[in-house]
C-alpha cells in the first residue's frame, strides 16, 4: 500500500443522483495510486476534522477521483451546498478494506454501499481481469435510487462480470432484476456454490451483519467473508 498523501482536492464535477446523494468529481493536485476499496479522508480548509469516503473511481485514473456520497451529517450538508471550483483538503489513499483480490470476488451492497465496488468493476475492466469473475449484488429500496445503473448494464454485459439488482418496496414496470432482500436462495440463484469465492459486503451495519451471518452459516469460512458498514 502507498502511504496517504496531504492534498487539494478542487470539485469539478457534481452530478445528484437523487435527492440525497450525489456523485462528486475531484481534481487531485498530486496523483495518487490506489487499489479498489480505498477512500480518502475529506475536510474544508479551517477544519480540524476529516470524513472518510470511497473511492469510485478506477485506479487507472490518478490525477482524479470519483466519490459517490449521501447526504446525512452536518459536513455532507455542508458539501450538498457547493459547487464546481470549491477547494478541500484532502487525505489518502487509506484503508485495505479490499486488499486481497485474487480468485472469484462477490460484492453485496446496499444503497451507497456500492461505491468501492465501482471501482472493483471498473478495475476490473480497466485492467482485463478476465481470468476472475466478479458479482455484484445492488440492493435498493427502489429503481430510482439505484447509482449509475446504465453504466453496471454496461459492466453485466462483459463475460467475466455479474451484475444483479434488486429492489426492495417496488416492482417497476418492466424489472428485470430481483425483488425483495438477498438471501442464501437468491445468492445461490446466480452463484451457483459459494466454493472458492472471496465475499465483499458494504452497506448499513444492519444489512451487513446479516448478510456476513448468513454466508457463515451456510459455510463460507470467515476469513471469506469481509464487511465495511455504518450506521
Amino acid at each position: 500500500m502507498n502511504p496517504p498523501k496531504h492534498l487539494t482536492a478542487t470539485i469539478t464535477k457534481i452530478e445528484a443522483v437523487s435527492e440525497e446523494v450525489k456523485r462528486f468529481v475531484l481534481d487531485l493536485s498530486e496523483p495518487i495510486t490506489f487499489v479498489p476499496g480505498q477512500f480518502v479522508n475529506l475536510r474544508f480548509p479551517g477544519d480540524t476534522r476529516y470524513h472518510a469516503f470511497s473511492i469510485a473511481s478506477s485506479p487507472k485514473i490518478q490525477d482524479s477521483i470519483e466519490l459517490v456520497i449521501k447526504k446525512e451529517h452536518e459536513f455532507t450538508t455542508k458539501l450538498f451546498e457547493q459547487s464546481e471550483g470549491v477547494e478541500l483538503e484532502c487525505m489518502g489513499p487509506m484503508g485495505n478494506f479490499m486488499h486481497d483480490l485474487d480468485g472469484d470476488i462477490v460484492m453485496i451492497a446496499g444503497g451507497v454501499g456500492i461505491t468501492p465496488f465501482l471501482g472493483v468493476l471498473r478495475w476490473a475492466r480497466d485492467f482485463e481481469k478476465k481470468d476472475q469473475h466478479f458479482w455484484l449484488f445492488l440492493s435498493n429500496r427502489t429503481r430510482d435510487r439505484i447509482i449509475g445503473e446504465e453504466e453496471l448494464r454496461e459492466l453485466d454485459k462483459m463475460e467475466n462480470l455479474h451484475v444483479v439488482f434488486s429492489v426492495t418496496r417496488e416492482q417497476p414496470e418492466g424489472w428485470d432484476g430481483e425483488l425483495g432482500h438477498f438471501d442464501k436462495d437468491v445468492l445461490l440463484k446466480h452463484l451457483n456454490s459459494f466454493d472458492d469465492k472471496t465475499f465483499f459486503t458494504c452497506g448499513p451495519g444492519r444489512m451487513v451483519e446479516g448478510i456476513c451471518s448468513m454466508l457463515v452459516d451456510a459455510g463460507v469460512p470467515e476469513e471469506k467473508v469481509k464487511r465495511e458498514s455504518w450506521g
